[in-house]
């Protein structure tokens, strides 16, 4: 469809999106950070990361069989991107090997979860593998085999 509004539709999905993260307030200049993330003596990674704090939309793409999810939105927060990974903030837990589908403003992205941290309880650190980023397009909405529409708030 070359009509396709993505920053519109986007925009209407974050409006109609349920945000139940709780911060903690130990983080309450979070999304004031920015920049290159400092690097630590123990950190093993394959590149360099930076904090870009924004807010995204999850779907489930692919859940473990033993935890079925639901098909609506899940609002989140960025926390880091690197060439290969991302880190968000989350109002549950997501497991390893899930797979999810991470909407942001100007592009989206398909994730494998690498790992968890429960900071609180409606406050979840997830650390995620890219499979693939995307360029915006309207197959961002289309989830299990249909578009989704924002729902009214």
């Amino acid at each position: 469809m070359l009509d396709f509004d993505y920053p519109k539709h986007y925009a209407e999905v974050v409006r109609a999106t349920d945000w139940e993260i709780d911060l903690p307030e130990a983080w309450s200049d979070f999304f004031h950070e920015s920049g290159v993330a400092a690097v630590n003596y123990c950190d093993q990674r394959q590149a360099q990361r930076r904090i870009v704090r924004t807010c995204g939309v999850m779907y489930f793409e692919k859940a473990l069989p033993s935890l079925p999810r639901a098909f609506h939105p899940i609002g989140v927060f960025t926390r880091d991107f690197s060439k290969n990974a991302c880190g968000i903030v989350t109002p549950f837990e997501l497991f390893p090997q899930e797979e999810v589908r991470l909407i942001l403003p100007t592009f989206w992205l398909q994730l494998r979860v690498v790992r968890a941290r429960r900071h609180q309880s409606k406050c979840y650190e997830i650390g995620m593998r890219l499979l693939h980023r995307n360029s915006p397009s309207r197959e961002a909405f289309v989830v299990g085999g249909r578009f989704t529409e924002a729902r009214p708030a």
